[in-house]
């Protein structure tokens, strides 16, 4: 299965130079799940926009940027996503890809006033989708971001959420997945993250973080959930065919 990762942001050295970019950490650890997965890298930052026939399906990255921001490259991909959305292509949404995705579709997103989400923290399960393959009450996520969806667009349901981050996982039917957290980060690339935002965070905030990273995290779980969520849209899309073939 090829799946399009539309990079929206860039790690600078020295942290790139152990971890890499955003889409080499999401296709080591997705094909570390299923390695029949194949990848395509597009660059939205400097407007590489996939064919929405070019993979089976998409994934949008991490950033530092703001998905409320207006930089030509983000409406133009907030334009590829209602496009995508049309088309029931299944799509994944992480961290600004979450939210841009959000923003797409019309909800809100806005710069939280509770401040940074950095490190890890857990969040309640609220709803259970058919690719969600292990049923569980909660689950812990490594996370870096100040801004947050605010507002729900309509058709999208919460499925995970916590008191700081109550929009921390959304689904719209079963082609489109987006999280807050981070899958792909590992807990060392999340202390360095940690060190780097050390200036922009309390004292208290900073241990804080450093021992949350320390406890077991469920990126696993997510990981299998977004491979279970493409294969099980890839079923249905190749039924579909097979339907539209016979007739």
């Amino acid at each position: 299965m090829r799946i399009g990762i539309l990079t929206c942001g860039h790690v600078d050295p020295p942290l790139s130079d152990e971890s890499g970019q955003y889409a080499d950490m999401i296709s080591a650890n997705l094909a570390a799940v299923d390695n029949t997965f194949e990848f395509a890298n597009f660059d939205a930052t400097k407007g590489e926009l996939p064919d929405l026939d070019s993979c089976h399906g998409f994934i949008i990255t991490g950033s530092v940027m703001n998905a409320y921001d207006d930089d030509p490259w983000i409406l133009a991909l907030c334009d590829w996503i209602v496009s995508c959305e049309a088309r029931h292509k299944p799509l994944v949404g992480i961290c600004f890809g979450h939210q841009l995705i959000a923003r797409a579709l019309g909800g809100k997103v806005e710069k939280s006033s509770k401040g940074w989400g950095l490190g890890s923290y857990e969040v309640n399960i609220t709803s259970q989708k058919k690719w969600m393959n292990l049923s569980v009450d909660s689950l812990r996520m490594l996370v870096s971001h100040q801004d947050q969806v605010v507002i729900v667009p309509s058709g999208m349901k919460v499925l995970a959420t916590n008191d700081f981050c109550p929009n921390f996982m959304l689904a719209k039917d079963n082609h489109i997945l987006t999280v807050q957290g981070h899958p792909e980060f590992s807990a060392e690339f999340t202390r360095l993250l940690i060190e780097k935002r050390r200036s922009l965070i309390t004292e208290n905030h900073y241990f804080d973080a450093l021992e949350q990273i320390n406890k077991p995290q469920d990126s696993s779980l997510v990981l299998h959930w977004i491979s279970a969520f493409y294969f099980c849209n890839h079923r249905y899309l190749s039924q579909n065919e097979l339907e539209l073939t016979a007739k």
